[in-house]
């Protein structure tokens, strides 16, 4: 992640020390959320919001998004495979410094983080 007080000789070394090791390296500019992040907490997001207006049930949420999109997940798996709270954290960063609609924080998945449930369980299940 570059800002502009980034010297550029500093960028290409660590962009060849990462390749010497064999790992591919982007450059960012310095902003809230890393690009991953960003993109999955908003996919996770949509996919919130589709659990929410009853369109799908997780399970069938995520079968679309994998076989319409060819995702390896669906959104509401990578949710689970990050952590509802992470996502949740993550959404909640994203809004308050961009005051984006799409980083609002879908009442479902707070709702989910609140009970302490994973995004894929079904409606109506209690702990107890």
């Amino acid at each position: 992640m570059v800002s502009p007080a980034t010297d550029p000789k500093f960028r290409d070394q660590a962009q060849g020390l990462m390749g010497h090791d064999g790992q591919a390296a982007i450059v960012i500019n310095d902003s809230p959320g890393f690009v991953a992040q960003r993109a999955v907490a908003a996919l996770v997001n949509v996919g919130c919001n589709i659990a929410q207006r009853a369109i799908g049930v997780p399970a069938d949420i995520d079968k679309g998004a994998k076989l319409g999109l060819g995702y390896p997940f669906g959104p509401i798996e990578w949710g689970d495979r990050i952590g509802p709270k992470r996502v949740l954290f993550i959404l909640e960063r994203l809004f308050e410094f961009y005051r984006d609609p799409r980083y609002k924080p879908s009442p479902w998945l707070k709702r989910r983080v609140m009970l302490g449930l994973p995004l894929s369980a079904p409606e109506g299940l209690v702990r107890g």
